[in-house]
């Protein structure tokens, strides 16, 4: 199996049936610090297929914004104690 890293997603094709999704990298341009985006690889697909990715990619969002808004509430809540325990020590 081959594994590709992407940053992120150039064109997307449907043609004949077959949903083609170029997956692109950020890479350093001539060893110098600039990047630029060059194709990874292409991701293809049946058309009926494309459906359930979309599915489980939104599943997959929803999931990492329920677990941000989560450790935000608990950090919040973290640094709420930890400020009236200053508060309390200053008395």
């Amino acid at each position: 199996m081959t594994e590709i890293f992407a940053d992120g997603v150039g064109s997307i094709v449907v043609s004949n049936g077959v949903v083609r999704i170029e997956l692109m990298q950020l890479r350093r341009k001539d060893g110098k610090s600039e990047l630029s985006a060059q194709q990874a690889g292409t991701l293809m697909m049946p058309m009926g297929s494309l459906k359930n990715l979309t599915l489980q990619l939104a599943k997959a969002l929803e999931q990492l914004q329920e677990r941000t808004a989560e450790k935000d509430r608990l950090d919040s809540e973290t640094k709420k104690g930890d400020e009236l325990d200053e508060a309390l020590s200053n008395l």
